[in-house]
């Protein structure tokens, strides 16, 4: 339990930095410590501006267990969405994770990626994406098909690899929106044309801390409202 106390601990030093704290924020630019048996990877990108007048991209990984357990598990800042920096970013959850299904939209160098680390995962593209880029005969066809292979699970196409996992996970492994949510959070807070690349990803890690601190409070509270847990605890102190 110390170590959890201990993550928790830094996590709100962090956050008290990043809304003005005066902290050494040197000491508390860690990487995003996870727990959790997370097999689905939902990617995205979301283009910031840096200081000179240039820009870069953060990179936000959010994870899904099978019990639909779902959080951050990684924020990088890259200068552009490049084969080299989701190769990195591929490798870093690998090396934490079993994963099985990376979902995001139709970005080449992801696939390129995929490809050259030789991790065997899948990949799923994004629906939402997809149809907005097709007409609406072509959309009415492609639900036809999805609902089909929903029926009948048939694995193996980029876009039905959201079979793989749990029925009641299919809603969130069709698309990206997992990630495109997390990036509404980043939109609401606005980065500077003075910040470093450094302090962005600083900014961006601390509200990934927050979001996951976030999903863990609800779970325990719906844990908590279970009958079964209730009466448990009843016998238990009695």
């Amino acid at each position: 339990m110390l170590r959890e106390e201990g993550l928790v601990l830094r996590a709100l030093l962090l956050l008290y930095s990043v809304l003005g704290g005066k902290l050494n924020a040197k000491l508390w630019t860690q990487e995003l410590e996870v727990r959790g048996d997370f097999k689905y990877v939902v990617v995205d990108g979301k283009y910031v501006k840096l200081r000179g007048g240039r820009r870069g991209v953060l990179l936000i990984a959010l994870g899904l267990t099978d019990h639909g357990v779902r959080a951050v598990l990684d924020v990088v800042l890259t200068r552009e969405e490049d084969v080299v920096s989701y190769w990195d970013l591929l490798v870093r959850l690998w090396r934490r994770y079993n994963l099985t299904l990376v979902v995001a939209d139709g970005v080449k160098a992801l696939d390129e990626a995929i490809s050259r680390s030789g991790i065997k995962v899948a990949r799923q593209t994004c629906l939402v994406h997809l149809k907005r880029r097709v007409d609406r005969r072509v959309r009415v066809l492609l639900d036809l098909l999805l609902s089909l292979a929903e029926s009948v699970p048939t694995r193996g196409s980029p876009l039905l690899s959201y079979l793989l996992a749990p029925r009641e996970l299919w809603p969130l492994l069709r698309s990206n929106n997992l990630a495109e949510s997390f990036n509404s959070l980043l939109e609401r807070r606005r980065f500077g044309k003075c910040h470093s690349p450094w302090r962005i990803l600083q900014i961006a890690r601390a509200i990934a801390l927050n979001y996951n601190l976030s999903t863990c409070y609800l779970i325990i509270v719906i844990i908590l409202q279970e009958p079964l847990f209730l009466r448990d605890m009843i016998k238990y102190i009695q």
